[in-house]
């Protein structure tokens, strides 16, 4: 497997043999069907890091489609990224309006929600991938299991005890502990939250016995030796744990995934303004200046075509709907 900074060497070098510099991408804008205005939809509040990446990522935009070109962040909080996905759906298709979404809008919407409101391949049409970001399972720092095989080991002998929180009901680090109990073979009763602060400080204190979040929030406790991280659910370590192993190497290859954040246009949108966009976001994503930005955000860029976007959707979607219909959960 390619180091990440291998990676990295090479996608640059592909983007530039594709031709991804600023004056074709301000040609390609005069061409296309991208309006001299145009806004990137954020279903969540200001300050985030969803909300954050959309920032880096208009601001860029901007510049390399014209210095008459400007971009702005729509933030739409609410109902977990579905409010800024009805916007999108009543957004004419004029190549100006853009969503930038995380996992729960293209995939586990259509899971979760009895009646989602939309349908991402009838409705949405995919622009291009962004980023993923890595969860891990935490501990508290007096727990007696010191990784994964012993923290199993722990919940088969305790189960009263077998309990993990999340920031939601119906949040990813939810279906990750799903996951995980499938894969290790054990019944882990979910707790949530309403919200990471909350949780943290049960999981601290002891009165939680384990919690999933994402790393860049346990990543600085475990540091300071408040909690203790024992597995990450990516396909390799975090950057920012590399001495804590993955659930696949300790064993549990079925409990590996991430989150990734994309970018959609409402369905009708043209493909030159479809094809512009992805040109734009896949340099930002690429351009070394904001490698340490991408870094900052605990985010991995992956630069993808529309169409390897929407691979990654139907994908993720049968890998994620027997293990959320086996838990029976459903959200009207």
């Amino acid at each position: 497997m390619h180091s990440r900074r291998s990676f990295l060497q090479h996608s640059l070098l592909a983007a530039s043999a594709a031709g991804f510099s600023l004056n074709s991408l301000a040609k390609a804008a005069e061409s296309s069907a991208v309006p001299q205005s145009s806004r990137i939809l954020v279903g969540f509040g200001a300050g985030g890091g969803i909300d954050l990446l959309a920032r880096v990522l208009a601001e860029n935009i901007a510049a390399q489609l014209g210095k008459n070109h400007y971009v702005v962040v729509d933030n739409k909080p609410g109902a977990n990224g579905q409010i800024a996905a009805q916007t999108l759906l009543n957004a004419p298709s004029d190549g100006g309006t853009y969503l930038i979404a995380p996992l729960i809008t293209p995939v586990l919407s259509q899971i979760v929600y009895k009646k989602p409101g939309y349908d991402p391949a009838r409705d949405f049409s995919p622009v291009g991938l962004l980023a993923h970001f890595q969860f891990g399972l935490a501990v508290p720092a007096k727990h007696p299991a010191r990784n994964i095989q012993e923290y199993v080991a722990w919940l088969k002998a305790n189960p009263e005890k077998a309990n993990f929180g999340s920031p939601a009901v119906g949040s990813l680090p939810h279906f990750f502990g799903l996951l995980l109990g499938e894969a290790a073979g054990v019944n882990i009763v979910h707790v949530p939250y309403k919200g990471g602060p909350a949780m943290t400080t049960d999981l601290i204190s002891g009165q939680l016995a384990s919690a999933i979040q994402t790393t860049s929030e346990l990543a600085p406790l475990h540091k300071e030796g408040k909690v203790r991280i024992l597995g990450t659910f990516g396909s390799q370590r975090g950057r920012e744990l590399p001495d804590v192993p993955t659930f696949a190497e300790a064993g549990y290859p079925k409990a590996t995934g991430s989150g990734w954040y994309s970018l959609w246009a409402r369905k009708g949108t043209s493909p030159e303004a479809i094809a512009t966009v992805n040109r734009a976001v896949n340099h930002a994503l690429l351009d070394p200046k904001l490698q340490p930005k991408w870094a900052e955000l605990s985010l991995q860029p992956d630069p993808r075509t529309p169409q390897a976007l929407e691979q990654l959707r139907v994908a993720e979607i049968a890998k994620w709907r027997p293990v959320i219909a086996n838990s029976g959960f459903a959200i009207e």
